[in-house]
Parts: C-alpha cells; structure tokens; sequence
C-alpha cells in the first residue's frame, strides 16, 4: 500500500496503495478457513477469530482469497511489521492480543478484512480512534480529497474513502471500521465506484451473522 508493511494493523494500509499486491496471489475459488501459524508460540491462547472475517458475498460480488493469517502478540506483531518504538508503546498500551487478515477480491476490486484482538474493549475502542485521527491516515501516504462516513446499524462503525494521485479519478480506496466487544473488524476495498455502499453492506453483514460480539 504505500510502502507500509502489507498487514498493516486494521487494514489502513491493506486498503489503500499496496491492496492489489495483497490480493494478486493465488485465489483458491472460495473461502479458506485455514490460518498461517500464529507467531511467538501463542497459538493456544488466542482464540480462532475466522468467523468474524467476511464471508463469500457478505459485501456484494466479493470473496475471500489466499489464506487468512494471524500474528499473535504485540512484540511478535511489531517485529513483523518492523514498527517504531511509538507505535510499539501505543499498541502494548491499547493491549492488543492478536491480529488476523485475508485479502479480499470483488469485481475490478481487491480488497481485505481484518480482526484485531484487545484485552479490553476499552483498548479497542481507543485503538479504532487512533487509527482514524485524519493526521493517521494521510501520513500512512499520498491520499487526496479525504472524506469520513458512518454506517447506519452498526453502533459507532466509522469509514473513510480518498483518492490517489495519478489514479483514474473514479478510483478510490477506502476501510470501514467498527467494534465488537473487544475486537476491531476492518474492511477495506481499492478500485473503481463507489466504496460506501458495498463497505456498509458487508460490514452490517457480519456484524448481524455474528451478532455484534466477539471475544
């Protein structure tokens, strides 16, 4: 995505730039429900959060590729993602436990869904209102005409949508952000059209199928 490492917590990154490199592998033709094997030997205590990741056709025309992966702790997520001492303090702080991502393919789209764990939803909620300070996203990298929505539904679901420079004016990035319990879903899409509609539509799907909890 712009240079960000390509699970980027939440999906900001998966999201914008670098989303079609993250959905230009392999496409298995359907969902795949296996994991990579959680980092840091933790495995057994974090718990499988596949069900919260968006299924075959929950946001319009879209389904899960490659196959899901999950960093357990936040040393073993920092190192990964080789971020800086800020962002290690900020995310021990916000207590995270783990995060799982799959990229996601739709007509002319590639997109990603996403499940951080926190020990508290408190650390969740203040994790999802980090991530969607307007300073956050654009130093992530270049974006141009930064807009903010709401998804009806779903208690307290955030997105936004911009554009880039030198894309075709109709395409756009954009991540719709929302939290259950003490998880932060995330779902991300780059490409032509409009992104609201298809964004809010999966988001109100998983957040129905799995009823507005998790972990």
């Amino acid at each position: 995505m712009w240079g960000m490492p390509a699970a980027k917590l939440g999906g900001v990154a998966l999201a914008t730039l670098a989303i079609g490199l993250a959905a230009c592998g392999g496409d298995d033709g359907d969902e795949t429900t296996a994991q990579e094997p959680a980092k840091g030997n933790q495995r057994a205590r974090v718990p499988d959060l596949n069900r919260f990741l968006m299924r075959k056709d929950e946001e319009p025309g879209f389904r899960r590729v490659e196959q899901a992966r999950t960093i357990s702790g936040t040393k073993a997520y920092v190192d990964d993602m080789r971020l800086p001492p800020a962002d290690a303090r900020r995310l021990r702080s916000e207590g995270l436990i783990s995060f799982t991502s799959q990229p996601t393919r739709g007509p002319r789209a590639a997109g990603v869904t996403n499940v951080a764990l926190f020990a508290t939803a408190e650390g969740a909620k203040r994790h999802m209102a980090h991530e969607l300070r307007p300073n956050v996203i654009r130093g992530m990298g270049p974006i141009e005409d930064l807009r903010f929505f709401s998804a009806t539904d779903i208690p307290g679901a955030r997105g936004w949508t911009a554009s880039l420079p030198g894309e075709p004016a109709s395409h756009a990035v954009g991540n719709l952000w929302w939290v259950q319990g003490r998880c932060v879903l995330v779902l991300g899409n780059q490409g032509p059209g409009r992104l609201v509609g298809p964004l809010s539509t999966g988001a109100r799907a998983i957040y129905e199928r799995t009823r507005g909890e998790c972990p």
